[in-house]
């Protein structure tokens, strides 16, 4: 089970896509997003890294071996660079990945994998969603 102060960064997080520069914020509509995906033809997506394992803070050297790990599985998929800014200050910027056309189920079978606390996951024309992997 995650603290609700660990939740509440999740919640604040701006998750970022680099390159078109898109903010994503749960809660909150997003009309670039929703262009961004048409023009893609992206039905769903997700936002996930291999970061931080159950939210243990590893070494920049440990989390970058993680994430080429996790860029390997993305393989079959369209992916942009992206990072989580924590907005409350509490983290340092996490590297991720956006993934265009995954599945819902894909994306969490992912993030279990890589011992993640939570993903985000969306589809066209509805807001983005928190999902919690751990119990």
């Amino acid at each position: 089970m995650i603290s609700k102060e660990l939740l509440l960064g999740y919640e604040a997080t701006c998750y970022s896509i680099i390159n078109p520069k898109i903010d994503i914020y749960l809660k909150k509509e997003n009309t670039e997003l929703n262009s961004f995906l048409k023009e893609h033809n992206f039905t769903s997506w997700c936002f996930i890294t291999a970061w931080n394992p159950f939210s243990k803070a590893l070494s920049i050297e440990e989390n970058k071996v993680l994430n080429l790990l996790l860029e390997a599985d993305l393989n079959n998929y369209q992916i942009f660079p992206a990072e989580g800014k924590d907005t409350l200050g509490d983290w340092p910027p996490e590297i991720s990945f956006f993934v265009g056309d995954i599945s819902r189920e894909q994306a969490i079978v992912l993030g279990k994998k890589y011992e993640q606390n939570a993903i985000v996951f969306g589809v066209v024309g509805v807001l983005a969603e928190l999902i919690i992997l751990v119990n």
